[in-house]
């Protein structure tokens, strides 16, 4: 093709919602933690090229706990670290430090650090013993736990967080408390920051469905045999179309009172799509939604074919927007650029990684035709968990990225809503296919044993509160957000037997103390099946750390 190729890049923004319906803490730390890392430092360093643009999404449970941090929330992880500098810590207390302070990538963050790693390596000979360790010992992980989720050159730019760096041990409670108070700060700070780059036209905030939810399931979980006609189903089907258009509706209230203005791009949770799924965005009154390239691959019903380089035999199929007969546009990702980003490059030299996916983009647009447009490549990703895969935080590649995409007269990166308003989609597609960004199936999220449960018991809870209440819209608050917490992906993602982390067990009883509020809100008994584990105990657990995707703890 002649000209520049637009390039839209996307990151995605998530973290299942993890405070505690019956409680109201925070049983998990990682959206604290990933403010500190990733949120607000993804915005700064962008920055740094004010002629790249790129689209953010902020997954509007995300931004709830992010406000709640701000005013003083806290979860578990900084009730044990402010209890530290106080000496007060029991062996239960002491034991959990030992298992989640260390929680960060051993080779690209601890080992960087050479009081961290040998705080690990104290740990790794003492094993299960806390008795063996000083106080003082668990001040020092505390403050470099949180430190170590930290991105280096946000450490580099605040001379107290660099100070303590080079201290590196003996921390007091004033240290530690600043640590602390720097992480609110950087909870508070990102979605300003986010918004102030789209007032300057340099960013576009996407909106998701609110709590995250598989929209095509919700509507009607029978969606799922049209991808994977071996998936075991509930024997009661999950049918609430409702519930999908309130996820949708509340999340652009919530992007509309936070940013000034609708969002016009929706990130279908997990990029999945089917037809109805694509007729609530479209009576939602969203512009375009985007998915993965093998749904769009499905929807045309052909193989989208690469070279040995893993560049595109024929680009002109996935590098354009469509139209759908409803009004809507969509757009598909590069799965093979995207997922690079996600699981590859990480392992890469830098220049190496930027130059391989460059390559990528530039052979695709060599195949482009001159006419027949508008094209349009799509990069979607995590954009949080894929940079501890990354040394120093994926700020060398990243900047190499930016920097080459910047100055490269073959590219331009481009906000999507402007760009599908200059260039409409000329291509109609026929039709939807449902399916997500992973194998263009839903079988990461239903299909399975433990799936079966978990959406047998949602489903009974959901119909336990249509009788008590009526619709969606006309329940308690309480009772309301419980159910679409419930309905998010991220529970149903853990209970596949895909994935696992040491927080399975925390996972599968945060999803059912949302189902147990519902009963207890109506003077109910909740039934055997919601009270007690729904997980597959004889699955192997694996490490955590593992799979990174577009909105994936």
């Amino acid at each position: 093709m002649n000209g520049k190729l637009p390039v839209a890049i996307i990151w995605h923004m998530h973290q299942p919602y993890y405070k505690h319906p019956q409680t109201s803490e925070f049983v998990l730390p990682w959206v604290r933690l990933h403010a500190s890392k990733d949120y607000l430092h993804m915005a700064r360093l962008l920055q740094e090229f004010p002629g790249v643009k790129v689209h953010f999404t902020m997954v509007p449970s995300l931004r709830d706990q992010l406000e709640d941090y701000a005013r003083g929330a806290d979860d578990e992880d900084t009730r044990v670290t402010m209890r530290t500098v106080e000496a007060q810590l029991d062996l239960d207390e002491k034991r959990h430090m030992l298992r989640r302070f260390f929680s960060i990538h051993h080779g690209n963050v601890i080992s960087q650090y050479d009081e961290y790693r040998r705080l690990l390596q104290m740990a790794m000979v003492a094993g299960d013993r806390p008795e063996l360790f000083s106080d003082a010992y668990f001040v020092d992980l505390a403050l470099w736990f949180n430190l170590g989720w930290m991105d280096p050159g946000d450490i580099d730019g605040d001379e107290k967080l660099a100070a303590l760096r080079d201290k590196g041990s003996g921390f007091t409670r004033e240290e530690v408390r600043y640590v602390i108070g720097r992480q609110r700060f950087m909870a508070s700070g990102a979605p300003h920051l986010y918004h102030r780059l789209e007032r300057q036209g340099q960013v576009e905030i996407m909106t998701v469905p609110y709590y995250h939810p598989i929209l095509p399931l919700l509507i009607d979980s029978g969606t799922a045999a049209r991808s994977d006609g071996h998936a075991t189903l509930p024997e009661k089907p999950f049918r609430f179309a409702e519930d999908a258009q309130v996820q949708l509706e509340d999340a652009i209230a919530s992007h509309q009172r936070a940013f000034g203005v609708r969002p016009r791009g929706v990130w279908p949770s997990e990029g999945a799509v089917s037809p109805e799924a694509a007729d609530a965005i479209r009576s939602a009154g969203l512009m375009w939604f985007a998915s993965d390239e093998g749904v769009l691959a499905r929807s045309i019903g052909t193989d989208l074919y690469r070279d040995e380089a893993e560049s595109l035999v024929q680009p002109e199929l996935l590098y354009r927007p469509y139209r759908l007969a409803n009004g809507a546009y969509a757009i598909f990702r590069d799965r093979v650029v995207s997922d690079r980003i996600g699981f590859a490059y990480g392992g890469m030299d830098p220049g190496d990684a930027v130059n391989d996916l460059i390559g990528k983009l530039a052979r695709a647009r060599e195949r482009l035709p001159d006419h027949g447009g508008p094209w349009l490549a799509s990069i979607i990703l995590d954009g949080e968990n894929a940079w501890e895969g990354y040394r120093n935080n994926g700020n060398d590649f990243l900047r190499r990225l930016y920097g080459q995409l910047e100055a490269d007269d073959r590219f331009e990166t481009v906000r999507v809503s402007e760009y599908l308003e200059a260039n409409p989609p000329t291509v109609e597609l026929p039709g939807v296919h449902s399916g997500s960004w992973i194998d263009a199936s839903y079988r990461v999220w239903i299909g399975e044993r433990a799936h079966l449960q978990a959406w047998t018991a949602l489903e009974a809870t959901r119909s336990f509160a249509q009788r008590q209440w009526g619709a969606l819209r006309d329940m308690p608050t309480n009772v309301r957000q419980a159910l679409m917490v419930a309905e998010g992906s991220d529970w149903f993602w853990w209970y596949s037997s895909r994935n696992s982390s040491p927080e399975d067990a925390v996972f599968d009883a945060l999803f059912r103390a949302n189902l147990e509020v519902v009963w207890w809100f109506a003077g109910g008994e909740p039934p055997d099946l919601i009270r007690q584990p729904l997980r597959d105990p004889a699955r192997t657990a694996r490490p955590a750390g593992g799979a990174m995707l577009p909105g994936r703890s």
